[in-house]
């Protein structure tokens, strides 16, 4: 199609970047074309008013917390034709208006938020959404065409405070051609995939056939796609929020490498032409892969040029003929940089009035000048309220000229120009249309029904509950009129599940007229007992309707599941059940043997309530975790695997939260609260959703802080210790010690100083005691631990105090004895300005020991050890003292020494850390978290011990970790948490180390395995570095959930008793049989060197295991080598006889083959074992795992397996070599 001949230079700088099927009026994506260029060939009409006005559903980003991943913002519309198309977060809707008169011609619902602009081409309106599915429409009727389910499984989340898919598509779509791409899934470790499909019939285009086929092209590693996909040439762009947008060439369908800053200037916005990437304020070379110099955020761009708004400015740039220019740094060095020479501008003063002086930057700050789009030559943009319009200068000036100016109530979000209009947005969610005439204002809409009376049933179920706020699941939907009453009624967050489409349809438009639906009430079509929700998730568990239980007597499944969806510590079902199964409900509950499930059948309901914790889930009481310092969770329920549990909402604003560099107060969790200490306030969060329980303010008097810990460089101290037990949280606030009831943040009782000179440092409680350290000035040693005080922590009575001879800086408490250090240190809580090293001390130091109770003294001993930590395990009675250089156990008891260590903790790969001092006391264990990652014996002193999977023999345990880590570690039985570079844990049982990319966790270990939950806050606040996403999430146990290691083992130094050798893996992994398969290549970090040699022209391949059907080994049959023709693996460099082992092969067909199409031989140290085999035939289908057994095999040093191709190239998954006899 021929674009129209006025404008007839622009549009010929325009039409690489416009699909063919494109008319020169519509804006069918979003700014406008696959590029996102923004800029269209239609002008607009001179002299805009504004036509008509209406008001959306307010917005409900998905990142409020972080403004550089804001995609969603506001509302992003698109117009073909007289129809213009908008998605809504709030309302999980599809709406369609009328371009003239803005009344709405259809609406259509899908299962979750819809966060990205549709695609409108050939009738069809494309668009993706939270549910991990993409729709296509009827642009006319809004009728479904296609609905093709991205996610690989049903699986959900609390994301973003809404139910969601765990693989939400937040790859926003782009059209190639007729071509659909987009990407589904946030988390790396969890899958993230990149699919193309056929815009007609929502299937890849070489599966047409195969409606049932999956269709995930590409498994996306280590990306957590945030934005709109972009295209230029055979180049795709994928954003992943801050970090460098990832780049696949469509020719050879292999990623391209490239990097540049992220620091504070990237963010989910790309636009792509030609060679030029435009990446938030990064203006980046494809070709040389430089970085040329610019601070314009979002242009607006053609084949020529680039149109910023910049530093108040309208700046366009020239994209044709780059120059360099050469400079001199302050020693002298010469360097050559690449520049964008600048054509034109228009000056902030022209667009409108500013401030002058120092206000202007303020104001400049708060309203950044934009340019959003281009009209034909006309460029449109907004500061602040204030929209306007520039044209280019002409001839050879070098201004341009503001056209149009009109001032709005709200701040515009999103331009488009289509249909001879101006389209705008607002963050408030309101539309305008402006166009040559003046129109009549706002189109009428239906007035939301505003009350109804209270549902008797509904009011049973409420008092039943006992809780009128949180998470309510209703499963199984009547007439919708029991669901209105309790969310008009309560403050219940509902989300309805029902089997019959037709019930959810009416329910959404009756709950939508209402103004109810979305994110108050929201509603999908399925079955309850598969449509994968979330454990712990519901306050309240009710239903209009168990028509899809069946029998309720015969079937207890749907009982199972209803506990396993409610919330510890009080979740409550509330069900009307049919008479017949009244009778039998108590006994059907006590059968199925649910951990501390109480039922009962009562006011008409069956009820069934989950009060307490999770059998093997523990508090983090203090800040190193109780009152011992032993930097150990007791929780039995956090191990790996691992899967999200929820992430993001109202859990991850950044003012719950201090700046990352000011090492704020840890937290607490108990009884499923996080208690969290951030600027001016505290605030509890549910562990089980992210839900905000209470806020209390905190009123941050500038005052010495005893004993915080800040950093040198920022010089801030920030907040107050405290520490949470069942009935108390303890707060050391300005002068005081406030007592705060953890269920409602209310004050209880405060405890004060008799001296009002008096400060009080650190705080711990041990059965009815608080023990604190008191400050005062002494002398020229300035304000120091001078006291330990001993109160009831009821009434804050003194008990016993002990003076200091010097300062008294470290406390340990037992459940009967106090240990605490007595000496001089300079600098010890400027952790920061000492990066961990010794600080120096007077000669004389002392360890003491005191009852508890009486504080009678114990013993007494000097040590020769400058001591920065200490701890103590309870359950052996020994305390640990430690600093860089070394540590010493003493028993408990009487002060005797066990043993000592001299190892200087020398950090791990990365980063150097600042906190070598600590070490963790784990059960039998004291694990050296110093670096390297060592663990001993803790009444020995011996090196602790592990079984060598691939030898079977005895070797130390140890762990590492690699990349930047500015935290110490933590333990649990099953887990150790850092900050490797993004987030990280090392499996106790195993010593290997996985990352869970994707976030980062705080300067401050914020990784905290407590109420069966592993608890990961949003502690990285004000980290402008180039992780995707900064947000708060939690973690529960996943076995399914792939997880990639590496380890701190060495080369196997005898013969090879188990091994696995996983082909194009990611990383290492250590099965339930024992055996630890390697990566080959190896690419995920360091890990046992076994010599591996491979023979062919091979090409690597993987997918997520979530893809794959394996019962078991998913995660091997995930990933492969095509085109090998040898493969050898040493088992003994050393062997002179031959030894026979078990050898497993694992296949797995990647390809959309047909049988007969890879057909090839096997043989093992070269005798035949397989003959003609057909991956596809053997396993019945695509991504069907196959494993066959030979025993028996023979090899000496090392066994060749050998593949011979008659069809096709043969494929190999998987190695697993067990020794026989």
């Amino acid at each position: 199609m021929k674009l129209p001949t006025r404008t007839a230079l622009l549009s010929a700088c325009l039409l690489p970047l416009l699909a063919s099927s494109l008319v020169a009026a519509d804006w069918p994506t979003w700014r406008h074309d696959p590029g996102r260029s923004a800029a269209s060939p239609e002008s607009l009409p001179e002299g805009l008013q504004l036509s008509w006005s209406r008001q959306l559903p307010v917005p409900q980003p998905a990142w409020p917390e972080d403004p550089r991943i804001g995609f969603d913002l506001v509302p992003e519309p698109v117009v073909v034709g007289r129809t213009l198309f908008i998605g809504s977060t709030r309302n999980d809707s599809l709406t369609a208006y009328d371009t003239r008169t803005g009344k709405q011609k259809w609406r259509f619902f899908a299962d979750g938020p819809v966060r990205f602009a549709p695609i409108v081409a050939d009738g069809l309106v494309v668009f993706g959404a939270d549910d991990g599915s993409v729709y296509s429409l009827d642009a006319s009727t809004g009728r479904l065409k296609w609905k093709f389910r991205a996610a690989p499984a049903d699986r959900k989340v609390l994301g973003n405070d809404r139910l969601i898919s765990v693989w939400p598509v937040r790859g926003g779509p782009v059209l190639d051609g007729k071509l659909v791409r987009f990407v589904a899934g946030v988390w790396p470790f969890e899958g993230a995939f990149l699919y193309t499909l056929d815009l007609h019939t929502g299937r890849p285009p070489a599966e047409r056939s195969a409606p049932t086929a999956l269709h995930a092209i590409h498994t996306l590693k280590d990306l957590t796609p945030q934005g709109y996909l972009a295209l230029t040439g055979s180049r795709l762009y994928i954003p992943c929020g801050r970090a460098v947008a990832a780049c696949l060439d469509l020719k050879t369908n292999q990623f391209l490498s490239h990097t540049y800053s992220t620091s504070a200037s990237t963010n989910y916005h790309v636009v792509a032409q030609g060679r030029w990437l435009f990446h938030g304020s990064i203006n980046f070379d494809t070709s040389t892969k430089t970085t040329v110099p610019g601070s314009g955020r979002t242009p607006v761009v053609t084949a020529t040029s680039a149109v910023f708004g910049e530093g108040g400015q309208v700046v366009s740039y020239d994209l044709e003929h780059p120059t360099s220019v050469t400079s001199k740094d302050r020693r002298g060095k010469t360097s050559t940089r690449t520049v964008l020479p600048k054509t034109w501008t228009v000056a902030n003063a022209t667009v409108q009035d500013v401030p002058k002086g120092g206000a202007y930057k303020k104001f400049l700050a708060a309203n950044p000048l934009v340019i959003d789009i281009r009209a034909g030559d006309r460029l449109y943009g907004h500061q602040g309220s204030l929209l306007f319009a520039v044209d280019p200068p002409t001839g050879t000036a070098k201004t341009g000229s503001v056209k149009w100016k009109t001032t709005l109530a709200d701040t515009p979000g999103s331009l488009i120009a289509a249909d001879s209009r101006l389209f705008v947005t607002t963050r408030k969610g309101q539309l305008f249309c402006f166009s040559a005439k003046k129109g009549s204002g706002k189109p009428a809409e239906p007035v939301a029904k505003q009350s109804a009376p209270l549902v008797p049933t509904a009011d049973r179920i409420l008092k039943a509950a006992g809780t009128s706020t949180g998470f309510g699941l209703v499963l199984g939907i009547g007439d919708g009129g029991m669901i209105e009453s309790l969310a008009r009624h309560s403050q219940l967050r509902l989300i309805c599940v029902d089997p019959d489409a037709t019930r959810v349809e009416a329910l959404r438009r009756r709950l939508d007229r209402a103004g109810l639906y979305g994110h108050r009430v929201s509603a999908f079509a399925a079955d309850p007992l598969i449509a994968g929700l979330p454990p712990y998730i519901a306050n309240l568990v009710t239903s209009e309707s168990l028509d899809w239980v069946g029998d309720p007597v015969k079937n207890s499944q749907w009982i199972r599941l209803v506990f396993g969806c409610l919330r510890p510590y009080g979740g409550t079902a509330a069900l009307t059940i049919p008479e017949k199964a009244a009778g039998s409900f108590a006994s059907q509950v006590a059968a199925l043997k649910l951990p501390k499930a109480q039922a009962e059948v009562t006011d008409g309901l069956a009820v069934i309530r989950r009060p307490g914790s999770l059998p093997g889930a523990a508090d983090w009481t203090h800040e190193y975790g109780d009152p011992t310092n032993s930097l150990m969770s007791q929780d039995q329920l956090v191990r790996a695997p691992l899967g999200v549990l929820w992430f993001g909402g109202p859990a991850s604003d950044g003012s719950l939260f201090y700046n990352r560099h000011f090492w704020g107060p840890s937290m607490a969790v108990i009884d499923g609260r996080m208690i969290l200490q951030g600027p001016g306030k505290l605030t509890a969060v549910d562990v089980y959703t992210g839900r905000i329980l209470w806020q209390v303010p905190l009123v941050d008097k500038e005052i010495y802080r005893a004993g915080r810990r800040g950093n040198d460089f920022e010089k801030v101290l920030a907040g107050f210790h405290f520490l949470a037990i069942r009935d108390g949280i303890y707060l050391v606030h300005n002068q005081r010690v406030l007592r705060i009831d953890p269920a409602t943040g209310k004050q209880v009782s405060a405890f004060s100083l008799a001296n009002p000179a008096d400060t009080w440092g650190r705080i711990r409680v041990q059965g009815d005691l608080l023990i604190a350290t008191i400050h005062r000035k002494l002398g020229k040693r300035g304000v120091v631990p001078a006291e330990i005080q001993v109160r009831n922590r009821n009434s804050g009575k003194l008990v016993w105090k002990h003076t200091a001879e010097m300062t008294i800086p470290l406390v340990a408490v037992s459940d009967q004895t106090l240990y605490c250090l007595d000496g001089i240190f300079d600098s010890l809580f400027k952790d920061w300005a000492r990066r961990g090293l010794v600080p120096k001390s007077d000669p004389v130091r002392y360890l003491k020991a005191f009852d508890l109770k009486t504080g009678r003294p114990q013993w007494k001993y000097t040590t020769d050890l400058v001591v920065t930590w200490m701890n103590y395990s309870r359950e052996h009675d020994v305390l640990m003292a430690s600093n860089k250089k070394g540590m010493v156990a003493y028993r408990g008891k009487d002060g005797g020494e066990l043993w000592r260590k001299y190892s200087e903790g020398k950090g791990f790969q990365g980063h150097p850390e600042s906190y070598w001092d600590r070490v963790i006391v784990a059960g039998n264990r004291v694990i050296d978290q110093r670096g390297p990652g060592k663990a001993y014996d803790i009444l020995t002193g011996e090196p602790a011990m592990r079984i060598d999977p691939i030898t079977g023999k005895k070797v130390p345990w140890e762990f590492t970790k690699a990349g930047h880590h500015c935290n110490y570690a933590i333990a649990s039985p099953h887990l150790v948490t850092f900050r490797a570079a993004s987030a990280g844990f090392t499996d106790v049982a195993s010593g290997n180390t996985a990352r869970l990319q994707g976030f980062r966790s705080g300067c401050r270990n914020s990784l905290i395995p407590a109420n069966g939950v592993l608890n990961a806050p949003n502690f990285a606040h004000g980290c402008v570095c180039g992780y995707s996403l900064f947000t708060s999430l939690a973690f529960t146990h996943m076995p399914r959930a792939e997880m990639w290691s590496y380890s701190a083992l060495k080369a196997p130094e005898s013969t090879v008793k188990r091994l696995g050798i996983n082909l194009g893996a990611p990383g290492d992994r250590l099965d339930k049989q024992g055996t630890l398969w390697l990566d080959f290549p190896s690419i995920g970090g360091k890990s046992p060197d076994v010599r591996v040699t491979v023979k062919g022209k091979t090409r690597t391949f993987r997918q997520h295991s979530s893809l794959v059907k394996a019962t078991n080994h998913d995660w091997v049959a995930a990933s492969g080598l095509s085109g090998l023709e040898t493969l050898a693996i040493r088992l003994d460099k050393t062997a002179k006889t031959a030894r026979t082992y078990t050898v497993r092969l694992h296949f797995c067909e990647p390809d959309n083959l047909k049988p007969g199409q890879r057909v090839f031989d096997v043989r093992l140290g070269g005798k035949p074992v397989l003959e003609e085999f057909d991956v596809i035939a053997t396993s019945g289908g695509r991504r069907k795992a196959v494993v066959r057994e030979f025993k028996g095999v023979g090899a000496t040093t090392e066994l060749t397996i050998s593949l011979l191709a008659r069809t096709g190239t043969p494929i190999l998954n998987g190695v697993e070599i067990v020794a026989e006899n």
